[in-house]
């Protein structure tokens, strides 16, 4: 029916030529790039790369040390080794993906004595995100009460 060759053929996997990297990028376990659940109690964990990382503000946002802050800083200007170690904020995008992947108890906000970061918990001049120094809702404009004549013209309930 077959021949030898032929069957042996059948048998042969071929495998694909490795890939060697050439370039200095440790690699990421596959587990980190998504939001893992815990097997036994079924809870979402949260990822350690976030906490070590990043730090999350009472306001929501996420703020982290300028990366490579500490490389050859003796080669670097005077201006970079000044503004290298500020504290730079995430995007809207960046804090949304961050928050996704941490549980809710790191999303409340923490309360620490001497806290460095006490300085960045209020956000000052910003009006996006309508709440006060308490987390609550702050309305831009007072609510109008219309009498019941304009009401029953304007709005139907219905």
């Amino acid at each position: 029916m077959f021949s030898k060759t032929a069957l042996t053929s059948l048998f042969v996997t071929r495998q694909a030529p490795i890939n060697i990297c050439n370039r200095g990028i440790a690699n990421i376990p596959a587990h980190e790039y998504h939001i893992r659940f815990d097997q036994r109690v079924g809870r979402k964990r949260p990822a350690q790369d976030v906490l070590d990382r990043f730090k999350r503000l009472n306001n929501g946002m996420w703020i982290h040390a300028h990366p490579g802050r500490h490389k050859l800083r003796y080669m670097k200007d005077e201006t970079w080794q000044k503004t290298s170690l500020y504290y730079e904020t995430c995007t809207k995008e960046q804090c949304e993906i961050l928050d996704k992947l941490m549980t809710p108890y790191w999303l409340r906000p923490k309360h620490y004595p001497n806290d460095p970061y006490s300085q960045y918990h209020v956000r000052h001049n910003i009006n996006s995100p309508r709440v006060d120094d308490r987390g609550n809702f702050v309305r831009e404009r007072k609510k109008v009460l219309l009498d019941d004549s304009t009401s029953q013209r304007f709005f139907n309930d219905c």
